[in-house]
């Protein structure tokens, strides 16, 4: 099976998004400019492609999540296999999180059945492989923003706080 890379800019910088037949594998966003983000898929040894069908209603679908409007994306399939069964319990949840709303790392290990468990739910977030789709955006620490691993890190997660909020910026 081959994987097929979408590339496109938008307000939180380049996102590619690679996947194979129909089934999210990663997703990278926060890029600068084009040509960082293809080197961050170097590994896949894949080439940006024109999107269709259904690559192209899902390039559509985040430009309008990050134009403003809701949309939960849970009927985006995404590849889980490598994931432990409390790690895809994290995940299953994370996606749950409605638009515009924030947990903290711990109410999100409780909605995963695993309480006192924050710390490895922000481990699971820190290698969440499809930001936006599991949207660890809106997972926060207790005391403030938390972090958040993209390529320009924080401020990816406060313009994507904001968008979803519909605020100028976060502080």
């Amino acid at each position: 099976m081959k994987q097929k890379l979408t590339a496109f800019d938008s307000p939180i910088g380049w996102i590619g998004i690679l996947d194979c037949e129909g089934t999210l594998q990663h997703i990278k966003i926060g890029f600068v400019n084009q040509a960082d983000l293809m080197r961050s898929f170097a590994a896949y040894e894949v080439g940006p492609s024109r999107p269709t069908g259904d690559r192209l209603k899902i390039k559509q679908r985040f430009e309008s999540l990050l134009s403003g409007k809701p949309d939960d994306l849970l009927d985006i399939p995404i590849d889980t296999t490598a994931l432990t069964e409390f790690q895809q319990s994290v995940v299953d949840q994370c996606r749950r999180i409605p638009f515009g709303k924030t947990v903290s790392y711990g109410q999100l290990a409780a909605l995963a059945g695993r309480p006192k468990t924050a710390r490895a739910v922000g481990t699971v977030m820190s290698k969440n492989r499809f930001p936006i789709v599991v949207p660890c955006h809106r997972v926060v620490s207790a005391s403030g923003i938390g972090g958040f691993t993209s390529a320009q890190g924080l401020t990816t997660k406060r313009i994507l706080q904001a968008i979803e909020t519909n605020q100028d910026s976060i502080d």
